[in-house]
Parts: C-alpha cells; sequence; structure tokens
C-alpha cells in the first residue's frame, strides 16, 4: 500500500511516501516560504525520487486541523485536487494526533500544544502507552490555565506522574508551564517538537487497512474556534 502524506496545518510543511510499513523519503521544512510555494513542488520530489507517479498512490492523508487557517485550506485544497482528479481515497487526521505520534510506548501524558495566538493555545491530551495514540479527551483551543488543569486533572485521573508537552504552543508559556507543572513537565527535545508527515502517515497507513477513509467532497479543517474575519462580523465589525 502506498500512502503520499502531506501537511500544512503549521508553519511546518511535510511530505511524506510511505509504502507498506516503510518510509521511503519524507521533505520536512520550517522556513520562510509559504505552503502555497512550496507544499506541491515537495510532493513531486518526493514522488520523482523514489520513482513513483501519483496515480500509483493508493491513499492520500492530510493533517485536517487544529492549525493555521490558511495553511489548513492550502493543504486541503492539494489533496482534494489530486483525489478527485484520480479517484485517490483520502484520509484526514487532528493536527495534534499526529503530534502525540512522535511518541510511543510512554507512561506520560502527551500533550501536543500549537499557538493559537489571543493568548490561547490549541491543546491535545493523549495516552502513548501503546504504538499508537489514544485520546484522552476532544482537542480544544484554551488559555494556558485552562490547559494546565486540564493536564494535571487527566494525570490523576489516569494515574500518570509525566506530561510531555510538545508543539510551538509551548515556546510562549514554556517558563509559566514548567513553573506550574514542576518536575513532572518534560518538554519534547527539537527533533520531535514539530508534526512530521511520516507520523500522519504511519496513523493513515493503519486506517487504510480498514478502508476507513473520509470523503474528499465534504471533508473540512477543523479551526477550533472562528476565523478573525468571523469573528469581526459577528461583532458587526464587517
Amino acid at each position: 500500500m502506498l500512502i503520499l502524506a502531506l501537511d500544512s496545518a503549521t508553519p511546518v510543511a511535510g511530505v511524506a511516501l510511505w509504502e507498506d510499513g516503510k518510509l521511503l523519503r519524507e521533505e520536512f521544512v520550517n522556513y520562510k516560504k509559504t505552503h502555497s510555494e512550496t507544499l506541491m513542488p515537495m510532493v513531486k520530489q518526493v514522488l520523482d525520487a523514489c520513482e513513483k507517479q501519483i496515480k500509483q498512490v493508493n491513499a492520500i492523508a492530510v493533517t485536517i486541523g487544529p492549525g493555521s487557517f490558511t495553511g489548513l485550506r492550502i493543504g486541503l485544497a492539494a489533496v482534494k485536487g489530486m483525489a478527485l482528479a484520480l479517484d485517490i481515497p483520502v484520509i484526514g487526521i487532528s493536527t495534534l494526533e499526529v503530534m502525540a505520534h512522535n511518541f510511543s510506548y510512554t507512561d506520560a501524558l502527551v500533550c501536543p500544544l500549537l499557538d493559537a495566538r489571543k493568548k490561547e493555545v490549541y491543546a491535545g491530551f493523549f495516552s502513548v502507552a501503546q504504538r499508537y495514540p489514544q485520546r484522552l479527551g476532544e482537542d480544544v483551543a484554551s488559555s494556558p490555565e485552562k490547559f494546565v488543569s486540564a493536564a494535571q486533572r487527566l494525570c490523576q485521573q489516569e494515574g500518570k506522574e509525566q506530561i510531555i508537552l510538545l508543539g510551538d504552543g509551548v515556546y510562549p508559556y514554556q517558563s509559566y508551564f514548567q513553573e506550574e507543572l514542576g518536575s513532572n513537565c518534560l518538554i519534547a527535545p527539537t527533533h520531535l517538537m514539530l508534526p512530521r508527515a511520516s507520523a500522519l502517515a504511519d496513523l493513515a497507513e493503519s486506517r487504510a487497512k480498514d478502508e476507513n477513509y473520509d470523503d474528499a467532497l465534504s471533508l473540512r479543517p477543523v479551526y477550533l474556534r472562528l476565523s478573525e474575519a468571523e469573528y469581526r462580523l459577528g461583532k458587526g465589525e464587517l
């Protein structure tokens, strides 16, 4: 089974090609250029380097949010275009679940965090005691204070002593998180900090084996909150 995975939900752009449990190639860019400039050239580069054609792909995976509103739209538009044109099944997976899959086989509570601006984070809560992450709550947009309270409560409920934090939502509030969570708070190393298209591909393969696909036409981004334009429209400012 050949899976093409695209991630553009955050400032990172990632593309991976995965075949029968093996990562063939992964491209990862976290530098300046916009996803509209980088994503499709990365797809071509990955396919060409592995001597594959897009028509050979059995499924296309994409991160569906939360994350950057613009980045999510770019990724989904690219995936839908390829999928609908070539009749390739699509699999959409939470950005935070993909990030949680950077870790496996640990008893710690794994909490991916994305910077949501406006003094909030997008947060997820996962157990990764097995190979694949198990969700312990819904993805939320939250203040750092509410996130800390929720994480502490889940640690008590699940009997977990340590919390692993990862994602760009850690950086603005790292001192606060470490002060409130104490020695139980572990910050992921740099190479495990951000979303990886290879993690997305691995999760997608698990779903593809069960033929658990999404409808390409109806697949939508998961924003968790209104865009700035929608917020201002609701306030009567637009």
